[in-house]
């Protein structure tokens, strides 16, 4: 029987309903080729025993009637930021790597196992989670499976990497700054930051309270729609995909000026002038948008970062434990934050809140790139843009930092290429709860890819 794969997970369940392929020979080859892409260093750990013990399972089930359940012999990743029982949770760090195993999924692992998944591995991350390249970790840098002399992006740089190389069809990341959004706009995959509290974070290793957030990354956008209802059913009753396919003819789109439009490389400009074209195409109105403040909600943001992941290390820090180069100096940014300026920051949390609901108010949706240049090289930390060259880690977070101060949903989906084939990613941003309206704009940038992709 062919392993059958399928790049979709609905491919893939059918494929399973029509008995064209199983789990077990799916899980099978996978591992297989796990374990032949290495190199890209997409797994921190992997435990093939109870792989194909899941999917022997799911073999069974399969041939009993009536099993209905929507991943049921799917395979996903989950970042290894996050616990898996019986896995060890090791953070991308050398301080865990003798950590007893999980005694219990998280909650957002155990709603995917309620719903038939198997958990493939645990993908790599940048150390803690504390690092926008993803090229820091004790298993060493992720790669990007599109060049592999290029980044991933960070933190979820393993799980974006794992969808691209094709060795899983879902995979959990989480996010603090950019951390699933980035790696799926350099990798090429589908990555939502959901509203804020809407995925519980509890079973995952903290960066900071205020600003975490756990959600679903996958090779297209109804399968993240998918997996974000086997995570949480949506509010209204219905699916989050449940507005796919439908007309945006008549709507409005905000493209985000000012800040957002900065700091762009003159391919991420194209692309974004192109999701544009793409919107108006499809019947919508695109009008220029502006976030009152948004310098102040990025430096808030980053305050509050600063001063929460310095917090929940001190003790690793003062005791002398090693981190990862470049991690610790990062930590360390957060030890002169006074406590005035941080609760100054907490206090202005209701006001970007409302600045991104006003802008919203006028519109169905917000674009913008999801960063401002494509997937540098492993290492690079200085980046030349228009004649002048930056900070890279900075260039990386500055589009997406804000939406997690003001909790508001964003979705990252590739469009086009840049002149060294690099994915692109545009960044889709709703209202509070309103995932669904993502997807459904996500939706129509995707199938013009689908259609006609660019070289």
């Amino acid at each position: 029987m062919a392993a059958f794969f399928m790049t979709h997970i609905r491919e893939l369940a059918h494929a399973y309903q029509a008995g064209d392929t199983r789990p077990s020979t799916v899980l099978r080859a996978l591992l297989d080729k796990i374990q032949d892409g290495r190199h890209l260093n997409t797994f921190i750990s992997v435990d093939p025993d109870q792989v194909m013990r899941d999917a022997l399972s799911a073999d069974r089930q399969l041939a009993q009637s009536g099993q209905t359940r929507p991943l049921l012999g799917i395979p996903i990743a989950v970042k290894d930021l996050i616990d898996v029982a019986g896995m060890r949770t090791t953070m991308g760090s050398s301080q865990y790597q003798d950590a007893p195993a999980a005694t219990e999924d998280a909650p957002v692992v155990a709603r995917l196992r309620a719903q038939g998944a198997i958990i493939i591995g645990k993908t790599n991350t940048h150390e803690f989670a504390y690092g926008s390249t993803g090229d820091r970790s004790v298993a060493g840098p992720a790669r990007n499976p599109v060049d592999p002399s290029h980044m991933t992006g960070g933190s979820s740089s393993g799980s974006a990497a794992a969808l691209a190389a094709g060795l899983c069809l879902g995979a959990l990341g989480s996010d603090t700054s950019a951390s699933i959004r980035l790696p799926a706009a350099f990798c090429g995959v589908v990555g939502l930051k959901p509203s804020y509290d809407l995925l519980p974070c509890q079973g995952a290793f903290p960066l900071s309270s205020t600003l975490d957030h756990v959600g679903p990354m996958a090779r297209c956008v109804q399968d993240n729609a998918l997996l974000l209802d086997c995570l949480s059913p949506c509010t209204s009753g219905q699916s989050y995909e449940q507005y796919i396919g439908a007309s945006i003819h008549g709507r409005t789109v905000g493209l985000i000026m000012g800040f957002y439009h900065e700091y762009l490389s003159d391919d991420v400009m194209k692309a974004t002038e192109h999701a544009r074209n793409l919107f108006e195409q499809a019947g919508a109105r695109v009008i220029p948008v502006e976030i009152p403040d948004i310098q102040r909600i990025y430096d808030a943001q980053q305050t509050i970062l600063k001063a929460e992941a310095f917090h929940v290390h001190q003790q690793a820090l003062e005791s002398g434990l090693h981190f990862q180069e470049g991690v610790r100096e990062r930590l360390m940014s957060g030890a002169d934050i006074l406590a005035a300026n941080y609760l100054e920051a907490l206090a202005f949390r209701p006001w970007a809140t409302e600045a991104f609901n006003q802008a919203l108010d006028r519109v169905d949706i917000l674009f913008s790139p999801t960063c401002g240049i494509t997937a540098p090289l492993l290492d690079e930390r200085s980046t030349s843009l228009n004649g002048r060259t930056y900070s890279t880690p900075w260039l990386l977070t500055r589009l997406t930092a804000p939406t997690n101060f003001s909790m508001h949903p964003s979705l990252s989906i590739p469009l086009d290429q840049d002149h060294l084939g690099l994915p692109i990613g545009i960044q889709l941003i709703g209202r509070l709860r309103d995932e669904a309206k993502l997807y459904q704009y996500g939706y129509i940038l995707e199938q013009s890819q689908a259609a006609a992709p660019l070289p």
